[in-house]
């Protein structure tokens, strides 16, 4: 239990608070009750946080989720903040902020390295140093813009197959801000309604190993939703298009999560795709020399000072050393080292390579002689981060 604005205390949900989180989430964000208990279940109700008055009343909850988020093929430990829901007579009165730096506190002791989460306003995350990290998009196209014809059979998969999850970990390993998904994730993936839910697979060469697979939700007339997919390749990515195509006498328009180089994008024949929704997420790196030594890197061998600025929490210097691969981080910047300075909250931004260095030099964000800011840029370089989910 943690006091954390005036009479009010912070501490993990109990058994039995489960009907306390519902009517929160409900009323926070317009869940069915049927929903809000589907929600409380995947999730546990010990992944909750609560913020009560010393009564016992719960004025706001939150979930933490432990997980991962991929960076140059290496799992990052991190932690989503997901549904911070505030009781309407406790909202206006400042609480949104403390219960925020609660839950980071929380997640680091836990081991996170990184705090992820998506937020419906952005100014108080950006407050407590969340800043902008990566994207979740979704495409949609026209069924009859699909190519037709691929010579690769697809077969139907139980919706928990092994062959799904080691494919989703490869797909993880060439992205970036992929999560590693817990049993939560996959919980929420395949979640109601599961009529028309289904799971197909296709193999070329491995029958143990899979090169694509699909998970369609049919439960809209009007729209074929693929809640997950992986395409080992150009040639799996079309025929996973042509697969989905097979439903077009149903469903005139699909919907996908794809990354900002997505490849059933690159795999359409012709225009009839579109951008349907784009959002950010924000991050929060909380253990700056941890996370760095952590993640993986595209450049081999390189060497920079990295100067970190911050009010609130004091200024940080490392030395960062990569050596075939592995970074090193040393406190201070030594003599002579090419050296940047960035904005504390915008760690992240540079971090998940969401941003270059020379994009936040441009934007006031980072600071440094320009051969550091240009060797910066391939110190973090890689793939643009992404979810393929709203956590």
């Amino acid at each position: 239990m943690k006091k954390i604005a005036r009479s009010l205390v912070y501490d993990r949900a109990k058994s039995g608070e489960e009907d306390a989180v519902c009517h929160l989430l409900t009323m926070a964000f317009g869940f069915s009750r049927e929903r809000a208990r589907e929600y409380v279940h995947h999730a546990g109700i010990h992944s909750f946080r609560m913020v009560r008055e010393p009564d016992g009343a719960a004025k706001a909850c939150a979930a933490l989720l432990m997980s991962t988020h991929a960076f140059g093929g290496v799992d990052v430990p991190a932690a989503n903040i997901a549904h911070v829901a505030i009781a309407p007579e406790a909202r206006g009165q400042g609480l949104a902020r403390p219960l925020v730096d609660a839950l980071c506190d929380d997640a680091r002791e836990q081991g996170a390295l990184i705090v992820s989460l998506f937020a419906s306003a952005r100014p108080v995350y950006r407050k407590c140093g969340f800043e902008l990290a990566g994207s979740e998009i979704i495409y949609e196209a026209d069924t009859a813009a699909l190519p037709l014809k691929t010579p690769i059979a697809f077969v139907p998969l139980p919706l928990s197959d092994d062959s799904v999850v080691s494919a989703y970990a490869a797909k993880r390993r060439v992205e970036a801000g992929l999560l590693g998904r817990a049993d939560m994730h996959w919980k929420e993936l395949v979640r109601a309604p599961t009529d028309a839910l289904a799971a197909y697979g296709a193999c070329k060469s491995d029958p143990d190993k899979i090169g694509a697979y699909v998970i369609v939700d049919g439960s809209d007339p009007d729209i074929l939703y693929i809640r997950d997919w992986y395409a080992a390749n150009g040639e799996m990515a079309e025929a996973v298009l042509c697969f989905v195509g097979r439903f077009r006498s149903v469903y005139p328009k699909v919907r996908w999560h794809g990354g900002p180089q997505d490849d059933l994008v690159a795999a359409m024949p012709d225009k009839g795709w579109r951008l349907f929704h784009q959002e950010e997420w924000l991050a929060r790196v909380v253990e700056p020399a941890q996370a760095l030594e952590c993640r993986g890197y595209v450049l081999q061998d390189a060497s920079l000072g990295l100067r970190i600025k911050d009010a609130d929490a004091g200024d940080l210097d490392f030395s960062l050393d990569l050596s075939d691969g592995t970074m090193r981080v040393s406190g201070g910047v030594r003599d002579g080292l090419p050296t940047v300075m960035v904005d504390g909250a915008f760690l992240s931004s540079l971090f998940t390579g969401f941003n270059s260095a020379s994009q936040l030099s441009r934007r006031g964000r980072l600071s440094g002689p320009s051969a550091a800011v240009q060797l910066c840029d391939l110190v973090f370089a890689g793939p643009q981060p992404w979810v393929a989910e709203h956590f």
